[in-house]
């Protein structure tokens, strides 16, 4: 059971650093293949997350909008919603379609699901090997780690219920990788290289590392460019193994094992050093092997970085404000340096916590800065924690969703040996240059 976090009894938010669920679920999908999210809501509301994710990624992002107006408050939307599912698939043609409600659809009442499934029963000729299915992620609730983490047990849900007639070999060298919204494209793709090290196949769902890491494309499309196909997703039902990133992909592996006992184990996120160990401890076991030699001396390279970085992090005070999965991957990566305190806001609830020695403010930046007040070293958030930032002259590093102000956010690699040195480097040189990044 996840222990309460402290809420302040502020009427509002002054500072807000929460990303809808809606976003989360949008990012998700832009990790599968040839996939397109139409979200039913608030005219304007694709664009305003499209928006949100073009800046932080740099990249071209798939996505629909079905606008609620004043006649459907009145007469419903079905017809529309209708509509839009015989335009996308006869103009673009995907292999992936899902519906996300947003608010608006939860408060309007509308049966987003309901029309959707009678579309399809009515349709099924139109969506042969095809997948269509249908979720809320409304913003009054969550944030984008849980909207990410809905989106994904969703398309896992479809998948294993259109397969369930489908005898499959368990195949004994594969495993299933489901990391969390906070782990970046980089994290993906130095991930599966280390798995792939020990001649072990790996399925990622999603996965963003081929599809928003930075590839010139020709032409224009309005599907998802890279991301895992969906025939290869299929064969997710047939891995030995699930590993899950972050603990809100936790019910994902569930998932997987509560339906075709495909055992799971799950990571905070594969940074720091006694995670990394861990998780290359259950790779040799799984696959008895040993793996490369190049990762023995990226460890030895990662305990250097730590013997040199510890005396810029002794008796250090963290303040930081990012989504929970993140904090608990971050928290465990400084405490292996002898921080003095790690104190945290987060915007949503999350059983993740628990891992936290300190209980997290249930807040927004406005509660961060107060904390920061108190006493701190280091200013650790989005993009939208800058300016705060700034005005208490506190040294401040960039991490999370969205960042706008840093090239190569989504390459960013902060996960196994390599990835934990490079965030400690990037860490220490913040706080002992005495000043901001800005």
């Amino acid at each position: 059971m996840a222990r309460p976090e402290r809420s302040t009894a502020k009427p509002l938010s002054i500072n807000p650093f929460q990303t809808s669920q809606a976003i989360g679920g949008v990012l998700a999908l832009q990790g599968i293949f040839r996939s397109i999210p139409v979200l039913h809501g608030a005219q304007g509301c694709a664009e305003s997350v499209q928006t949100v994710l073009s800046r932080h990624f740099r990249e071209p992002i798939s996505i629909q909008n079905i606008a609620i107006h004043e006649q459907n408050l009145i007469f419903g939307g079905g017809e529309g919603i209708r509509e839009m599912i015989r335009h996308v698939m006869s103009r673009h043609n995907p292999d992936v379609i899902a519906l996300v409600g947003t608010s608006l659809t939860k408060v309007v009442g509308e049966d987003l699901l309901g029309i959707a499934d009678d579309y399809f029963r009515h349709n099924k000729e139109m969506f042969k090997d095809k997948l269509m299915f249908g979720l809320y992620l409304p913003d009054y609730e969550g944030s984008m780690e849980s909207g990410y983490a809905k989106t994904v047990f969703s398309v896992i849900q479809k998948i294993m219920q259109s397969g369930r007639k489908t005898v499959r070999k368990k195949k004994r060298n594969r495993i299933n990788l489901l990391p969390g919204a906070h782990m970046t494209p980089g994290d993906v793709m130095e991930l599966k290289e280390i798995i792939a090290s020990f001649d072990l196949e790996v399925i990622v769902l999603p996965d963003l590392s081929s599809s928003l890491t930075g590839h010139l494309m020709t032409g224009h499309t309005a599907l998802s460019r890279g991301g895992v196909p969906l025939d290869y997703m299929r064969e997710m039902l047939a891995s030995a193994y699930t590993v899950a990133l972050g603990k809100s992909m936790e019910p994902c592996a569930r998932l997987l094992h509560e339906g075709l006992q495909i055992p799971y184990l799950v990571f905070n996120g594969v940074t720091g050093l006694r995670e990394s160990d861990e998780f290359f401890l259950f790779l040799r076991q799984f696959s008895q092997s040993e793996g490369e030699n190049k990762y023995r001396w990226q460890r030895q390279f990662l305990l250097d970085c730590m013997l040199d970085t510890r005396s810029v992090f002794r008796g250090r005070r963290i303040a930081a404000a990012l989504e929970p999965d993140h904090l608990v991957a971050l928290y465990q990566c400084l405490s292996e340096l002898g921080i003095r305190s790690f104190r945290s806001v987060i915007s949503a609830p999350s059983p993740s916590v628990d891992a936290l020695p300190e209980v997290p403010l249930l807040g927004d930046l406005d509660d961060l800065e107060r904390i920061a007040a108190a006493g701190a070293d280091l200013w650790i958030s989005n993009s939208y924690g800058q300016q705060t930032a700034r005005n208490n002259n506190i040294p401040y590093i960039p991490l999370g969703f969205p960042v706008f102000n840093r090239f190569g956010a989504a390459a960013r690699t902060t996960a196994g040996y390599r990835g934990t040195a490079e965030l400690l480097n990037d860490l220490a040189n913040t706080l002992n240059s005495k000043g901001r990044i800005s």
